[in-house]
């Protein structure tokens, strides 16, 4: 852990780091990540549904949270992301699978605006845990969820979810720390203090989170941020409201069947999390 903060960017390099700066240490994310389990549920719930033996295309699938239990079920998923080390690392965690898991999936580098994938030639696509709020313009939404649409057959279905913007959370004071956890770093063992806060920008829709990673101090001191963090890691995050979402499918030339919260279909209120959007093909 090496980079450290040095002032103001502009958004451009925010933006830019904000997308891939998560995403460059495979071995802390799938950490960080280990027991978010309720949206791997609600996709594999959803392609059992349809029949066995699937052709799914997972967007943003990253180290496989989602891609390898699909997998596992005798689908195929077509894992796209654009990030290389995800990927790799997907592809070894693949290789420590028992059975054909590894020979069901097929890593692909891309971009989820423009599929490297012929037309109707998936069942199934998903676009999980907020990958959709990587693209920053109702421009690049749209061309995505066409993609979806171009690459299913007839009848397919098009599934994701992102977060409902909470509108108190995102005018939470930027200079406060938040989500202030201690944890060993799963690779170097160090002791660390991960912790946030964020700025929103109305004008873009796009919340700049801060991710702070800093050596626990002895205990029973209690945990100061100091002065400089050890590390800061930016991730960028659009807004996508319901109404958002619901022309970006009509648009699309997609039916939506259901937007709900929290991967249990209720109804979307102060208090729910996520989004989760099913549609289908005509």
């Amino acid at each position: 852990m090496t980079r450290r903060s040095k002032g103001p960017l502009d958004p451009e390099a925010l933006l830019r780091l904000g997308t891939s700066e998560h995403y460059e240490d495979p071995e802390l994310y799938d950490f960080e990540y280990r027991d978010h389990r309720h949206d791997v549920a609600w996709y594999r719930g959803l392609a059992r549904d349809r029949g066995p033996r699937q052709r799914v295309v997972e967007l943003g699938a990253g180290t496989g949270r989602i891609s390898l239990p699909l997998c596992h079920d005798g689908h195929t998923v077509v894992a796209v992301d654009r990030m290389p080390t995800m990927l790799d690392h997907l592809r070894r965690k693949a290789q420590g699978v028992a059975g054909d898991v590894a020979a069901r999936l097929e890593p692909v580098l891309g971009d989820i605006t423009a599929l490297p994938l012929p037309d109707a030639s998936a069942d199934l696509v998903f676009a999980p845990f907020n990958v959709l709020m990587h693209l920053y313009s109702w421009e690049d939404l749209l061309r995505c969820f066409r993609e979806a649409a171009r690459v299913l057959v007839p009848g397919g279905r098009f599934a994701f979810d992102v977060l409902l913007p909470d509108l108190e959370w995102l005018t939470w004071d930027p200079e406060e720390r938040h989500s202030v956890t201690h944890f060993t770093h799963p690779r170097t063992g160090a002791a660390m203090v991960y912790s946030t806060n964020h700025t929103y920008d109305p004008h873009t829709q796009v919340c700049h989170v801060r991710i702070f990673y800093d050596d626990a101090p002895k205990r029973p001191r209690a945990f100061k941020p100091p002065p400089e963090p050890a590390q800061v890691v930016h991730l960028a995050h659009r807004q996508i409201f319901p109404e958002e979402l619901r022309h970006l499918v009509a648009a699309a030339g997609l039916t939506l069947d259901s937007l709900g919260g929290n991967f249990r279909g209720t109804r979307l209120a102060p208090g729910v999390d996520s989004q989760c959007g099913l549609c289908t093909k005509p």
